[in-house]
């Protein structure tokens, strides 16, 4: 059993105040652990479809509000699982799926498929690396309680010393799976899962909105400057703000262009890299439009992976993932 997915992986910027250790596999005695608390490929699908399991996807609220930290420029929440103990876990648009670490599955004896009987291959802006399949059992947000949900299992990890990155997401399938939205209030920093409401906007708000697409399981909405038009990850796992690839900036004509971003390291699925090898660059466009609105004298990063608008960019805002009407709201 293979499983892949597309997600980006929490893109995250640290000042280079030390060396990277490189990228490779975690220490052989978790990986030995882990192996020892293994279920089965069969015993992983029954549980998914335990009665337990499928009916604990089905809140009973109408929604949950939980309150939200910034963590090196994304928001973490604090999820329960089980016995009074939590785990900070990034809220992550930008990932297809959960994604817990392998030290997070042998502090907490989380169940994981043999490695003989499930593999994912997990891709992101530095590279891909290969992973495990598990289950968080259980995983409680506020009053929410799962018996069990599927995650995958980061084996691989980069090292920087001065800097912990967080390590555990809760990805984009849980939200776009069982919410009517999703609302990141950046301002009172909170984020609400809605169940069966409809969004209506605050009053005494402005709004705007935009049509908003899910493509292999993350969120885009249009984007466009000087007359050209691209498809851009909504992605609160990014350091970030307004990011656009190399292909993209030469059809905006801004390739040779940009201030270099110096002694920063990029973490992601794959690899670390320096913003010099990474040619991390910073341009400004005379206008971009996106989510409804147009932005002058907009700083745009270059930068390896998807076109992307990330938190940097949207801590000014309620940005909230409209399900029923397909459209992404910002509230200022």
């Amino acid at each position: 059993m293979r499983y892949l997915t597309p997600s980006l992986l929490a893109l995250l910027l640290f000042g280079a105040c030390a060396p990277v250790t490189p990228h490779g596999p975690v220490d052989a005695g978790i990986l030995k652990k882990m192996d020892a608390q293994a279920i089965t490929r069969a015993e992983f699908q029954r549980r998914l479809q335990s009665p337990a399991l499928l009916s604990s996807l089905v809140p009973p609220h109408s929604g949950i509000t939980l309150p939200f930290s910034m963590v090196s420029g994304t928001p973490c929440i604090q999820a329960g699982i089980g016995a009074g103990k939590t785990l900070q876990m990034m809220i992550d648009t930008g990932a297809a799926r959960m994604m817990i670490h392998s030290r997070t599955v042998v502090q907490h004896q989380f169940p994981v498929v043999r490695s003989d009987q499930a593999r994912v291959t997990m891709m992101g802006v530095a590279g891909s690396e290969q992973g495990r399949l598990g289950l968080v059992a259980p995983l409680q947000l506020g009053a929410w309680q799962m018996q069990g949900y599927p995650c995958f299992i980061r084996t691989q990890e980069s090292r920087l010393q001065g800097a912990q990155p967080t390590t555990d997401i809760l990805g984009f399938d849980l939200p776009a799976r069982v919410c009517s939205y999703l609302t990141f209030d950046y301002l009172e920093k909170t984020v609400t899962f809605a169940f069966r409401e409809t969004f209506t906007p605050k009053a005494g708000l402005s709004s705007s909105s935009a049509p908003l697409s899910i493509t292999q399981g993350v969120p885009f909405i249009q984007a466009n400057a000087k007359g050209v038009s691209w498809q851009c990850l909504v992605d609160t796992g990014s350091f970030n703000g307004i990011e656009i690839d190399e292909a993209l900036a030469a059809k905006l004509g801004v390739q040779d262009q940009g201030t270099p971003v110096k002694g920063l390291y990029l973490i992601a699925v794959g690899g670390t890299l320096s913003s010099e090898t990474a040619r991390l660059r910073t341009v400004t466009l005379n206008e971009i439009s996106l989510i409804g609105g147009k932005h002058t004298k907009a700083e745009v990063d270059i930068s390896p992976g998807l076109p992307r608008v990330g938190s940097f960019f949207l801590k000014d805002y309620r940005v909230t993932f409209d399900f029923r009407r397909r459209r992404l709201w910002l509230e200022w």
